[in-house]
């Protein structure tokens, strides 16, 4: 139930006028992009991706083929990676937390309780989206985690642009 209801938002979203190029709503294969883009965006071998919906053609591929490589994309089951789909606020965090835990950087959050919409964070996310907040990784959202909330153009780039505190 819970994805339907994070797959109605996205649909709204989509449909809904954009505010401009930094307030559009980022892709999973975008945000790839800026992930590989990070660690220097270095040729990568498409050959061996897992992915059967990844083209080797495609402005992501390299980007998503390094991330899984790397550990810090799983993809979506039954060997997708669903490239098109918006990036949701819980995935954002599993993707920031495996990565900065690739870099070395501390990932350990102990204190993971406390917030008003749980019942709304899948049960892969829940610590992911709790440490990216509570460590100011991510933005709250009007006090709330919103793990179904798209993460924006903006939003993404900055995670990768501002001075890491980690």
């Amino acid at each position: 139930m819970r994805s339907l209801t994070c797959l109605a938002l996205s649909l709204l979203l989509l449909t809904t006028p954009a505010l401009g190029a930094a307030s559009e709503p980022v892709t999973r294969g975008d945000f790839a992009v800026l992930l590989w883009q990070s660690a220097g965006g270095v040729p990568y071998d498409v050959s061996t991706c897992p992915f059967s919906d990844v083209g080797r053609n495609t402005p992501y591929a390299q980007a998503v083929c390094w991330a899984w490589d790397e550990g810090v994309i799983r993809g979506v089951g039954e060997g997708l990676f669903a490239p098109d789909r918006l990036l949701t606020r819980e995935e954002c965090a599993a993707l920031l937390r495996r990565n900065d835990a690739r870099l070395g950087r501390d990932t350990f959050f102990p204190d993971a309780g406390i917030c008003n919409d749980f019942q709304d964070i899948s049960p892969w996310a829940d610590d992911s989206l709790y440490w990216a907040c509570s460590t100011g990784r991510m933005a709250w959202l009007e006090n709330r985690l919103a793990p179904c909330a798209p993460v924006t153009q903006a939003e993404a780039e900055g995670y990768f642009s501002a001075p890491s505190r980690f």
